[in-house]
């Protein structure tokens, strides 16, 4: 099965692509020019033996063969991270076996080799390539042991606790915790970045939508209008033996459902706040939930009302703030099936005093952990017949009135609606 890949994770991909494409294979035919210089040098340009030739050697072909995929465009994107891991673990492998041999008796002295400094750069080249810190311990776990074991094996007169030998595992991980520490502060800063580019193309994506929804609307609603009226002057005068009634009927619903989505996009088109007063919210809740819970909803579903007995006054349009809570308790009320309880909690906040609390929690069906995070999204519904307008409206209203909102589910069922509105100065 072929996975899409998320926008971030193509980022991630090309990024890598890139990295490894134009400086790790550079820097890999460079440790390989100087390690093999070096090598030479040591022993006086004098031939390697066979199986240090071979290392050499098959060194030089993976990196051909990997400039050859990368330069002439022969890995595709989702191939990259596995070519990376491959390339990494080859250079693991090529450093250690030459560690090994530059302890051994090719070289002929008895001393540690110079060559554990190339564990410094596959440490840094690591922080790049595994992007969880699990994966990164692991593997400069790894090179640490192998490390020691290639000394170790070989110069049985070298002590594991020795002066020299600590100081190296002591430069290692100095290396590890402060690459470490730098590659945490580059992520943090790019996730940032790329936060605040999604909330750019959010709010641009949200007014050309705004603008294209207050077109459509301009253009439908006075025909809407005229359908609505005259299929309702029809189904008024004609009676109810006429075999056309109920198509009449049908007209007016239908019209009827078009004038409250063309509401709605003309709302969703134009959530900047109007008239601004000094709001009690407490006031404003009570007026909400007095109409849409009447009599009728009495013993079916209970309104449960938690007030702080001092709530700072907000300052906010009074019918925008009104129809943000409307949408959601509809929701609320959408959402249980049979008897229920919705409780609202009104109160100062206690993380931040410059703000308001307003919770509206229900003990409906839930929503899916699938469809969280695309609750605010415009025209996305769960609900039959709905626009999936309601809720992106309710965001907009409460964001134009600098406040936030959020959605999560409770437990064992049902979900809670936040909001936090700025107290009035």
């Amino acid at each position: 099965m072929k996975w899409a890949i998320s926008p971030e994770e193509r980022e991630y991909l090309l990024w890598l692509k890139h990295v490894e494409g134009r400086a790790i294979l550079m820097l890999k035919w460079v440790i390989l020019a100087v390690t093999l210089m070096s090598w030479l040098w040591s022993t006086g340009f004098v031939a390697p033996a066979t199986e240090i030739f071979m290392l050499f050697f098959l060194y030089a072909m993976f990196n051909v063969a990997q400039t050859y995929f990368f330069h002439f465009s022969r890995v595709q994107l989702n191939q990259i991270k596995r070519f990376c891991y491959i390339s990494y673990l080859v250079d693991v492998l090529f450093v250690t076996i030459l560690v090994h041999f530059d302890t051994s008796h090719y070289v002929g002295r008895a001393m540690q080799s110079d060559f554990y400094v190339l564990y410094f750069l596959l440490i840094l080249r690591g922080f790049g390539l595994f992007r969880t810190a699990r994966e990164n311990l692991l593997m400069n776990l790894l090179i640490c042991v192998l490390f020691i074991l290639s000394v170790r094996l070989q110069e049985q007169s070298v002590s594991l606790f020795g002066r020299g030998m600590a100081l190296k595992f002591a430069l290692i991980w100095m290396v590890i915790l402060m690459s470490w520490f730098i590659v945490e502060i580059i992520n943090k800063q790019k996730a940032e970045l790329l936060k605040a580019r999604e909330r750019l193309i959010r709010s641009e994506q949200m007014a050309t939508l705004g603008e294209l929804a207050a077109g459509v609307a301009h253009e439908i609603n006075n025909p809407i209008g005229i359908i609505s009226a005259y299929s309702e002057y029809l189904l008024k005068n004609a009676g109810k033996t006429n075999p056309h009634s109920e198509d009449y009927e049908v007209i007016h619903k239908e019209a009827m459902r078009c004038e409250r989505i063309v509401s709605e996009l003309l709302n969703f088109a134009n959530p900047s706040v109007k008239e601004i007063a000094e709001c009690d919210i407490r006031q404003l809740n009570d007026e909400v939930v007095k109409f849409l819970f009447h009599e009728k909803e009495e013993g079916r579903i209970q309104v449960e009302q938690q007030y702080a007995s001092e709530v700072p006054m907000v300052l906010a349009d009074p019918m925008q703030l009104k129809q943000a809570l409307l949408n959601i308790y509809l929701n609320a009320r959408h959402a249980i099936e049979g008897e229920g309880v919705i409780d609202v909690t009104i109160e100062p906040a206690g993380k931040d005093a410059n703000f308001v609390r307003v919770a509206i929690g229900d003990t409906g069906k839930g929503i899916d952990e699938d469809d969280l995070e695309r609750v605010f999204e415009p025209f996305f519904t769960r609900k039959k017949g709905g626009t999936g307008l309601g809720l992106t409206i309710t965001q907009r209203i409460i964001e134009a009135h600098q406040g936030r909102i959020a959605i999560q589910r409770r437990k064992p069922r049902g979900t809670l609606v936040e909001i936090l509105l700025p107290r009035k100065e």
